[in-house]
């Protein structure tokens, strides 16, 4: 769990600063300080920009996929909680109560496996490409001055290639 913080940690902090596009792609003359180097051409500015947008959809995706997965989880809970609760006013006599009982914690076993073996391992990957392209995005487009003029320009006949 604190490994995931640390990659929404990076995510948040890279996608904040996809949010202020001032501080990416200062003006003409302007310098935020941490960048280096000759200005980037437009035809940089533009894959920057793609690059933001895969970066924006993978969030997407991972926070869609995140939201399953908690979903999924607090319905185990909740199944869990009834099975304990039913297991324990249960009379051993009571053959229709121990069947319930028993759809109940394959119900249990089927979400669980659902869990673990779909739709953790599938938002771990979609995890890790995320952190691939936050990296990459790093890599390539931060390090660099971008001029709004240059900026504008990409922007005006700007075309990702699709997902």
């Amino acid at each position: 769990m604190r490994r995931l913080q640390h990659v929404l940690a990076a995510g948040s902090a890279a996608l904040t600063l996809l949010a202020a596009p001032s501080a990416l792609f200062p003006a003409a003359g302007q310098s935020s300080g941490q960048t280096t180097g000759p200005a980037m051409t437009v035809d940089e500015v533009r894959q920057c920009l793609c690059q933001k947008q895969a970066m924006e959809r993978r969030q997407d995706s991972v926070d869609t996929q995140g939201a399953l997965l908690d979903e999924r989880q607090q319905e185990l809970a909740s199944l869990d909680a009834e099975i304990k609760r039913q297991a324990a006013a249960l009379p051993g006599e009571d053959v229709v109560g121990q069947q319930v009982l028993q759809d109940l914690i394959h119900q249990q076993m089927a979400l669980r496996n659902l869990i673990q073996l779909e739709i953790r391992p599938s938002y771990n990957r979609s995890l890790g490409e995320l952190r691939q392209i936050i990296e990459a995005y790093n890599a390539d487009c931060t390090g660099r001055p971008r001029y709004a003029f240059d900026v504008q320009q990409a922007e005006k006949d700007l075309v990702c290639p699709a997902p």
